[in-house]
């Protein structure tokens, strides 16, 4: 039924547990695949502040190449930190992919969800950053903007 699973992931008991729903649904087909999306700050290396600190450290700003770089570097160990961190929860399961992204969590999801490749987000209903409530305001924008089913978790 359904073949192509994102899951937003921040660490939060909620994401874990949407984790662990999307890959007991992939058991149920043979061709599953789980995307596994963090979605990050990425720092401003062209922000004043930062503009700043290069310079009262005595250093030159960056190049547009060694601030490319940068970027790679940066999104390479979140992606890593990412694998680390859910390894345990995904155990053998061989049909999970891990994507880093950046921006405001909800664009970035429902970017991604209406991207075409997927056919189910499941997501935790309040995360980390989310303020109490019934439904956080992340999950509640996803919802709203994706054109593909959305399970919400606990």
């Amino acid at each position: 039924m359904y073949h192509s699973i994102l899951v937003p992931f921040d660490n939060s008991e909620h994401a874990r547990n949407a984790l662990k729903s999307a890959l007991e649904i992939a058991k149920l087909e043979d061709d599953s695949r789980i995307t596994v999306l963090y979605v990050v700050d990425m720092p401003d290396f062209g922000d004043p502040t930062f503009a700043m600190a290069v310079q009262m450290a005595g250093m030159t700003s960056p190049s547009a190449e060694t601030t490319l770089e940068m970027q790679r570097e940066f999104y390479e160990k979140k992606r890593e930190s990412l694998i680390a961190t859910v390894a345990p929860l995904v155990g053998e399961a061989n049909n999970v992919v891990y994507r880093t992204g950046s921006g405001k969590p909800q664009d970035v999801i429902s970017d991604m969800a209406n991207s075409g490749s997927f056919d189910l987000v499941v997501m935790g209903c309040r995360g980390l950053g989310a303020l109490r409530g019934a439904l956080g305001s992340v999950s509640y924008a996803v919802l709203r903007s994706v054109d593909i089913p959305v399970l919400v978790m606990k």
